[in-house]
């Protein structure tokens, strides 16, 4: 599924692709291993005959030889075949590989269909997040295609000072986020006019929220810092919810200038 995704990202041009799998030392599985990278090249080159493509097979051991080959590229595909007590296990491998990438990671589900639906990203507020949502723009901008960034808001805890409780307004919380929200989408439209930016501000938990307003996208872009997740929204558990159960694509875009 990794490469049928970054052939159909490729038919809109300017795309090169290497296709890289990573093998140890042992050669005596190198010519089936050989058979299969052609046949991956040549399903890259039926979708897009203009793509320029490479493969090989470099010895190592997953993350770092993967990481050494993903230095110079913009973004790294990956494939997940999730079911049953595997899907945990597989969930926790990217988001080791995401907390360690400089570049932006996909995980391709493994029944993905192609689709020219909006790219949908998760914009939490935070500066960090504001990478995931330059990828989203970039993508969705490049397949030609519509970009919808969500925001999910709730109730902060009640501050108690002394012996009062201090409780938020609903309507001055939901104004607050929608004024960040709102701030993301200008910003994003100002450096991309030509590309249709949809807002949507919704209650509810980021993974639940995301899940459903992404359940139609092509794309669902989250972003995180390469030392944790972002502390309110985007939290390990959130990316792993979404890794385990989206049935799109989803990309984890690290923010290399924020170590938090």
């Amino acid at each position: 599924m990794a490469v049928d995704w970054a052939a159909e990202r490729a038919i809109h041009g300017g795309t090169r692709i290497e296709i890289v799998t990573i093998g140890g030392t042992i050669l005596s599985d190198e010519s089936q291993t050989g058979a299969s990278l052609r046949a991956a090249e040549l399903r890259v080159l039926d979708s897009a005959p203009e793509c320029e493509v490479t493969s090989r097979r470099v010895s190592g051991t997953m993350p770092g030889a993967l990481f050494e080959q993903a230095t110079a590229a913009d973004l790294l595909v990956v494939g997940a075949h999730r079911d049953g007590a595997a899907s945990s296990m597989m969930s926790g491998r990217f988001l080791r590989l995401a907390t360690g990438s400089a570049v932006p990671i996909v995980v391709v589900p493994a029944h993905w269909s192609p689709s020219d639906a909006a790219v949908v990203v998760g914009f939490s507020g935070h500066e960090a997040n504001s990478r995931a949502v330059e990828v989203a723009a970039s993508e969705a901008d490049a397949a030609g295609a519509s970009l919808v960034i969500v925001h999910a808001w709730q109730m902060p805890v009640p501050r108690v000072e002394g012996a009062i409780s201090l409780r938020a307004s609903p309507i001055q919380v939901r104004a607050e986020h929608s004024r960040v929200l709102r701030s993301a989408a200008l910003r994003t439209s100002a450096a991309r006019p030509n590309l249709a930016v949809e807002q949507i501000l919704s209650h509810g938990d980021t993974a639940g929220v995301l899940l459903e307003r992404a359940r139609d996208a092509s794309l669902l872009v989250i972003g995180m810092s390469h030392r944790r997740f972002l502390p309110d929204a985007l939290l390990g558990s959130v990316a792993r919810e979404l890794l385990t159960q989206s049935v799109v694509p989803v990309c984890i875009a690290p923010n290399t200038t924020l170590d938090m």
